[in-house]
């Protein structure tokens, strides 16, 4: 078999992993609150992150990389709701 074939046989598998992994968080719908917020300021090979960790009402831990004005938006203890086809969670009163 051809280098060329096994190459674009590899691509259409990792291409087809990474679509299923976001189709699979595109899809989940749950409420929960806010369980914990990280802050990792990086180095100098990588860039600052923020990360929120959410606990689902089934007790399951939902974690999302969000940007810093996002990140700002949520205190430990909030409501969440993610709804189906959403890719974030929204704030729930």
């Amino acid at each position: 078999m051809p280098d060329w074939i096994a190459s674009v046989v590899f691509g259409v598998v990792v291409m087809g992993i990474f679509v299923f992994f976001v189709i699979k968080k595109k899809n989940d719908e749950w409420e929960g609150e806010l369980f914990k917020k990280r802050y990792s300021p990086g180095d100098m090979d990588t860039n600052e992150s923020y990360t929120l960790v959410f606990k689902t009402n089934e007790g399951k831990k939902k974690r999302f990389n969000v940007n810093v004005t996002e990140y700002k938006k949520w205190d430990e203890g909030d409501k969440a709701e993610k709804e189906k086809g959403k890719y974030q969670p929204t704030k729930i009163d």
